[in-house]
């Protein structure tokens, strides 16, 4: 039996975060949560469970799981997300894992649950990430906005688990706009750290083009209306992206003339 860590990021989660800690203590020897500034419950309801709570300032998602992850004490790590909760069927595929391992890390399935829906769809496009796995096999890299891990040994053995994370990531559509809002500006930041160049032409039937992607080649349709807003939102957060890029690539111009004068 191998003891594991479960560990989680986190910021005013308070509508989403019981849920989450009450699936998760049924695999968990140990929870490590990090907060980067809640002023919600958050905190009041984590310490039901763990006392393990800890303030570390967001520089970006990668710095922020690397933390978490080195707060860990065991071996073994489960990463989750704060609106991620494990179905009970993945908490008897961890539960067995836990009995005898047989792999160096595990892709979970992440599926969308919207309102009205109790469960994911396996025929929607959903992500498979590793996020069960040996420290000493994988890490996370620490890296501005890297949050998958990098393999630290040669050609480790992964598997994917059959069953899913439920992903409760819709609370509200002005919510959910909020979230895109500051998610497509680290987005662009990131591009513009890595020297990554966007066309201005970038803009143009991206949002359209994404919001299809996701709604006829992800069968996002299968979630009907809440799909097509779904779908919708990732056609605008990319939108946003490239504006955003756009925006701050024409104030660097700016401010550059500005000093030559």
């Amino acid at each position: 039996m191998i003891n594991l860590s479960v560990y989680l990021v986190v910021q005013d989660e308070e509508l989403r975060i019981k849920k989450t800690m009450d699936a998760l203590v049924k695999v968990a020897d140990e929870i490590v949560v990090v907060d980067s500034g809640s002023t919600d419950k958050t905190e009041s309801i984590v310490r039901e469970y763990t006392d393990k709570f800890y303030y570390n300032k967001f520089i970006s998602i990668g710095h922020q799981v690397k933390v978490a992850e080195e707060l860990c004490s065991n071996k073994w790590v489960l990463r989750l997300d704060a609106d991620e909760e494990l179905s009970d069927e993945l908490i008897k595929e961890i539960l067995d894992i836990k009995e005898n391992p047989d792999c160096d890390g595990y892709f979970l399935r992440i599926g969308e649950v919207f309102p009205g829906y109790s469960k994911p769809n396996r025929w929607v496009k959903h992500y498979k990430l590793i996020r069960l796995y040996n420290r000493e096999k994988m890490a996370m890299s620490g890296k501005h906005g890297h949050d998958d891990v990098d393999f630290i040994c040669k050609s480790p053995k992964t598997r994917v688990l059959k069953n899913f994370v439920n992903h409760y990531s819709f609370i509200s559509i002005a919510k959910t706009i909020e979230k895109y809002n500051i998610e497509s500006g680290r987005l662009a930041e990131r591009a513009i750290m890595q020297g990554k160049h966007y066309s201005p032409l970038r803009m143009f039937g991206c949002m359209t083009g994404n919001m299809m992607k996701y709604f006829i080649l992800g069968r996002y349709f299968l979630f009907g209306w809440w799909g097509f807003i779904h779908s919708l939102n990732l056609g605008v957060l990319r939108f946003l992206k490239f504006a955003k890029y756009y925006e701050a690539e024409q104030a660097q111009k700016l401010n550059n003339r500005n000093i030559l004068q």
